[in-house]
């Protein structure tokens, strides 16, 4: 799904009433499938539709209408800012009283618009839409904060939910709290930029007729998945598939400190459907790992006296050249000999390659080595080991962390994931993707080594590079806030979301 900036849907909407389509079918396409989403609630329920005067409340007024053509009976509209100003509103309302709706001004008669507010079963929320800037003040603010009080109501935000910007800027103020968001034509950023993206709730992206071709112009590249296209992202199987069809999957991770990394990306690539793991870390830890790992082939090898690994080439270099994918550093540990084994493997690999903590670390001082490669290199850093691979401080990576992962996939030709709230995958094309999904509860270690296990398991069962590692983002954080809501806010350990996995 397309992700746009308010500036760019409106250009949108020009370009595609230029093209045939006209305002005022646009808004009603906009109310009327909104009113037949909230139609699928109890059409006993007392509806309150709190408009504004411009376009946003335009859209309120159709979906009064449409809900009463829809069976609703006990449906209000509550005026927040008086009677409409915008021509295209105003004709709305025209048509709206045509039905037996009750219309209250919340500036002439404030007792009877809090009472129906403060009764209502379900409140939609059309004051403000994509133009909002500032604060909400007046009858605005005090219609919203009735309506935050009212924690029995379900609550549905037009487009934004009133008080946020469109574009994603924080905003520490009072903001409608909706359970749902009925947005029209695309996600906007304050749809997938937390931590504004969290007070949004569900957000449902409403189709008013704008084909994506008109849209795409206006598309800064910048995307994010709904559920439906992450799961539908994983090609299908058939029925002559076989192991060899979903890769055969290499991971170099562990050391003799960090050994449950090796257990943790391997599980995950086994679970996420990849075809053959194979298992390489260093012989000290045979006893551990094997004793944990039943699924993937063992390939111990050669450690220095810290318990790290060698460049074992004789027993390493058969298993690179079989490998269609390879993930590694989880747990790999920095010192001279992991610097060169990560090299060696860089250097002679030709297939995908994962680059995960502490790979990064190894070649954050010979990054050049990255634009030498034959492989096509995946990296997954943290904002920390970013910081190592670029120079920049922690605070300019994050306040920039479009720009930053763009920059960096284009000047070493990688996928880049840059991890943390809103994580963002970039390739070298100038795609971005923005992560909708996960929580606090995965702010632990091994998250990361599930993370890399579930992208190198998805490289063959999606179309490309970039696709499997947005999957596996989106999957990874679903499944974490999947596990939050059942068990409690700390509940997303690396193992559970293994053993939960929402596919």
């Amino acid at each position: 799904m397309l992700v746009l900036t308010a500036e760019n849907i409106k250009m949108a909407e020009e370009s595609a009433v230029k093209n045939g389509c006209n305002y005022y079918d646009l808004m009603k396409t906009a109310g009327t499938e909104c009113a037949d989403v909230i139609s699928l609630e109890d059409k006993n329920s007392k509806v309150t539709v709190l408009c504004g005067k411009g376009r946003n409340g335009g859209d309120g007024l159709v979906i009064a209408g449409r809900l009463w053509q829809n069976g609703f009976r006990n449906v209000f509209v509550v005026l927040a800012g008086g009677m409409p100003t915008d021509e295209l509103c105003i004709q709305m309302y025209e048509e709206m009283v045509k039905y037996p709706v009750v219309v209250t001004d919340f500036t002439t008669d404030r007792k009877t618009a809090v009472y129906h507010i403060e009764t209502a079963d379900i409140i939609a929320d059309a004051l403000f839409g994509i133009g909002f800037r500032g604060e909400l003040s007046g009858n605005y603010l005090e219609a919203v904060e009735i309506a935050n009080k009212n924690t029995t109501a379900k609550k549905y935000a037009i487009d934004i939910p009133s008080g946020l910007s469109a574009d994603g800027i924080y905003n520490e103020k009072t903001y409608f709290i909706s359970d749902e968001t009925l947005t029209m034509i695309a996600f906007k950023p304050v749809h997938v930029i937390k931590p504004s993206s969290d007070m949004c709730g569900k957000v449902t992206v409403i189709d008013i007729g704008i084909k994506e071709e008109i849209l795409f112009p206006f598309a800064e590249k910048y995307t994010a998945f709904t559920k439906e296209e992450a799961l539908n992202s994983i090609n299908k199987r058939t029925y002559d598939c076989h192991k060899g069809t979903f890769a055969n999957v290499l991971t170099i991770c562990g050391s003799r400190n960090m050994t449950g990394c090796v257990y943790l990306c391997n599980q995950a690539a086994v679970e996420i459907g990849a075809g053959l793991v194979t298992a390489a870390f260093p012989e000290c830890i045979y006893n551990t790992v094997t004793a944990k790992l039943n699924e993937p082939l063992m390939l111990p090898l050669k450690n220095n006296d810290e318990g790290r690994m060698t460049t074992d080439a004789k027993t390493l270099l058969p298993a690179i050249k079989r490998a269609d994918v390879i993930a590694i550093g989880c747990g790999l540990g920095v010192d001279n000999d992991t610097k060169e084994l990560v090299s060696f493997v860089i250097n002679n690999y030709k297939g995908i390659l994962i680059l995960d903590a502490d790979a990064l670390n190894c070649v954050a001082k010979n990054t050049e080595i990255l634009k030498n490669a034959e492989c096509d290199i995946v990296i997954t850093p943290h904002p920390g080991e970013m910081t190592r691979l670029t120079d920049k401080c922690i605070q300019d990576i994050q306040n920039n962390r479009m720009q930053t992962a763009l920059d960096f996939a284009n000047e070493y030709g990688v996928t880049i994931l840059l991890k943390g709230a809103n994580t963002v995958i970039a390739d070298k094309t100038g795609r971005c993707y923005i992560n909708t999904t996960g929580n606090p509860s995965m702010a632990r270690g091994g998250s990361g080594d599930v993370l890399t296990g579930l992208i190198a398991g998805l490289i063959s069962q999606t179309e490309d590079t970039f696709t499997a590692v947005c999957t596996g983002a989106f999957i990874h954080g679903m499944t974490a806030d999947n596990i939050v809501k059942k068990y409690g806010p700390l509940a997303a350990t690396p193992t559970r979301i293994i053993n939960e996995l929402y596919l």
